[in-house]
């Protein structure tokens, strides 16, 4: 179902930078290594979802997804910082399905970085935090999993791959996961290497099928908004 003249109203209000009337407190935004956005909604519940795009994406192109799964959730949309003719990613690809594994390194260590400086500048609670990435950004989000264990404690992953070669062996122990995969996404027949991954290393992980391509959907709001109601901690709901 498509959404109605208020939805597109709220879709179109948190893409905006954060604003403040007059005499009202303004977020002050920080200098942290990737272009961001941070909206914060009328009534958080302090929990934060942060938002990796994918290939050709801007850090505020999942926040409408974000908003209507948790619509009281802190946002922080990110801007990967590699080029691919004139579009956005986080990391450089080689063929469709190989990567610049040194650029793959080079981008999480700053990512790590970018994260622990949104915890100390913005005040946030890592354990309140879900990673939600498209594309690109969640294979992204994946590789930070596991060079990174501990950065990211959930994780909702849609039309993800594996991209790092050879995969780490992290300790994923109990990391909720979820993972949409689209039954006509051409990229779809990667994505059980990155699930059983994912397995192996303990992750809790939900893997699902939808019946989609590699592009979002109504049916990936739809689940993650159920999935994360299940597995957010307490005031994350």
């Amino acid at each position: 179902m498509p959404p109605d003249d208020a939805e597109r109203a709220e879709d179109l209000r948190v893409m905006l930078p954060q604003f403040a009337l007059p005499g009202e407190e303004r977020m002050p935004m920080r200098e942290l290594p990737f272009v961001h956005r941070f909206h914060v909604p009328d009534d958080p519940d302090g929990s934060t979802i942060v938002l990796l795009h994918g290939t050709g994406g801007s850090e505020a192109d999942l926040m409408p997804l974000a908003h209507r799964i948790a619509p009281r959730a802190t946002l922080l949309g990110v801007r990967g910082r590699s080029h691919e003719e004139g579009m956005s990613r986080w990391f450089r690809r080689l063929t469709v399905a190989t990567f610049d594994q040194a650029d793959i390194r080079a981008e999480a260590e700053a990512f790590a970085a970018l994260v622990d400086g949104a915890v100390a500048s913005y005040g946030l609670d890592r354990d309140g935090m879900t990673f939600l990435g498209h594309s690109n950004g969640a294979n992204f989000a994946a590789a930070v999993m596991g060079l990174y264990p501990g950065l990211i404690r959930r994780a909702i992953l849609i039309r993800a791959i594996a991209a790092l070669e050879p995969m780490p062996e992290p300790d994923l122990a109990g990391v909720p996961v979820l993972l949409i995969t689209g039954t006509r996404d051409p990229y779809g027949q990667h994505a059980p290497a990155l699930e059983n991954w994912l397995r192996a290393q303990g992750a809790d992980l939900d893997a699902l099928r939808i019946e989609a391509g590699h592009d979002l959907t109504l049916a990936d709001a739809t689940a993650a908004q159920g999935w994360l109601k299940r597995n957010a901690g307490d005031g994350n709901a």
